[in-house]
């Protein structure tokens, strides 16, 4: 089942699918999409990467232990599922009149330890974290109709098309969980520093949904140009399969553009498909713009 973003989006009217014209007549014919596993992407990083754990250590020790004192002084309230807020307090009748310096001192070991044991398991826990979100399934789409790389890469160079998707009133549609990508230059942190310095005061527990969001949410600006909105489904109905077609609805399915180099016998093949089996989708043609490097979308007239 698709799980939804953590994080509020402003969704946009549509989503699109760029696809050859090969592919497009399967979809239309099979009413399926097919939602990929990491290993089927194009992008050697997708959700198969490592968060980073190269935070500034003598910052968040620094940080940690003044609020581990404020935790225990009550100026800072402790998460209630935190295991060293509560260890905080079941120690504090015992150290009543402990002073700041020997309260400190006594924290940082424990806090040193934990950066040991974060060295001594990491590699361990990038293994067991790809692992996991191998058998990952995602359908991948965009906002924009006329991306022209889009329109190059996966669109057999202008020559495919694109399909248009829209949520279905009052039905359980996917698209409404999708979340947009973030594109960045370098690859995100297991913790921020001052994340990771309120999890060892025991001000937040560790949250898992937010490390999954930015391995599966985040992908290099290398990338950026894709504009990709992205729906994640978990493991699927089928953890071990490299793929999955699943059906979409065909209310769901509400417009169709040919590409400004599609063959017209091909156009002519699609739009019968269209027309006989989803007579309710608008078929549009792209073409280039006479005066700007833009394509222009208008009502396909068959020859």
């Amino acid at each position: 089942m698709p799980i939804r973003p953590l994080e509020h989006e402003t969704m946009p009217e549509a989503f699109y699918k760029y696809m050859t014209y090969s592919t497009a007549d399967i979809v239309l014919k099979n009413q399926t999409l097919r939602w990929s596993t990491p290993a089927t992407l194009n992008d050697p990083y997708d959700i198969q990467f490592d968060l980073g754990i190269n935070f500034d250590r003598e910052k968040v020790l620094h940080h940690a232990l003044e609020k581990l004192w404020k935790a225990y002084t009550g100026e800072l309230i402790g998460h209630p599922n935190s295991q060293m807020s509560s260890a905080i307090s079941l120690m504090r009748p015992m150290l009543l009149g402990i002073s700041k310096e020997k309260f400190t001192q006594n924290m940082e070991k424990g806090i040193k330890q934990t950066f040991s044991i974060f060295d001594e398991n990491a590699k361990k826990l990038h293994e067991i974290t790809r692992a996991h979100l191998s058998t990952s399934k995602i359908l991948c789409l965009t906002d924009s109709p006329i991306n022209q790389l889009m329109w190059a890469y996966y669109a057999d160079s202008n020559k495919g098309v694109a399909l248009r998707f829209q949520d279905e009133p009052e039905k359980n549609s996917p698209y409404q969980l999708a979340k947009k990508m973030s594109y960045m230059p370098d690859i995100p942190r297991l913790f921020e520093d001052d994340e990771l310095s309120d999890f060892l005061a025991g001000l937040v527990i560790f949250d898992s949904a937010i490390r999954i969001n930015k391995l599966v949410y985040t992908k290099s600006d290398a990338w950026a140009h894709e504009n990709e909105w992205r729906i994640f489904a978990g493991d699927g109905r089928d953890k071990f399969a490299p793929y999955e077609d699943k059906a979409f609805g065909a209310r769901e399915l509400t417009g169709a553009i040919f590409g400004c180099r599609m063959p017209q016998d091909q156009k002519k093949e699609l739009s019968i498909t269209i027309k006989n089996l989803y007579p309710h989708v608008e078929i549009l043609q792209a073409t280039p713009a006479n005066h700007s490097f833009q394509l222009e979308l208008s009502p396909f007239k068959e020859v």
